[in-house]
């Protein structure tokens, strides 16, 4: 009777262990996270990017994700360093940046929209990318 007993709880302290060591699945925040910190080549704050107002070469800092929030199914992204995208990269350089970027992100389950927000320039201008394409957003 007791090596039935025994074996029974053998059995459910395997099952108990099984369940509660699987990692839960990432939330959808902390997916788009990782893509973010894949898409800045880093996991530090894109803040800490940013290149300081009084430097006379500001347009040299390469652009940056930060992630200002995710509504729905849209992700809202300020660019920092924005001015490297819209003065620095060329028409099809800020395009290919922003189509690549887009792209990635909405990869992700659950996303539909890309929202980019940045002071417009000569080579690129703040919109809404999507799986169908890029709108220009109104102002």
């Amino acid at each position: 009777m007791f090596n039935i007993l025994f074996k029974y709880l053998c059995v459910l302290l395997l099952i108990v262990m099984l369940t509660c060591s699987r990692k839960s699945p990432k939330t959808l925040e902390a997916k788009v996270i990782d893509k973010i910190h894949e898409l800045n080549g880093s996991d530090k704050d894109p803040e800490t990017f940013a290149a300081a107002e009084d430097d006379p070469q500001f347009y040299l800092y390469p652009p940056k994700l930060k992630l200002v929030k995710i509504s729905a199914d849209t992700i809202y992204l300020k660019v920092i360093n924005a001015s490297y995208l819209t003065q620095s990269m060329g028409t099809t350089g800020a395009e290919d940046y922003i189509v690549n970027s887009a792209t990635s992100l909405l990869e992700i389950d659950g996303i539909n929209y890309v929202d980019y927000d940045f002071a417009m320039g000569d080579h690129a201008y703040p919109g809404t990318f999507s799986k169908a394409g890029y709108e220009e957003r109104e102002e």
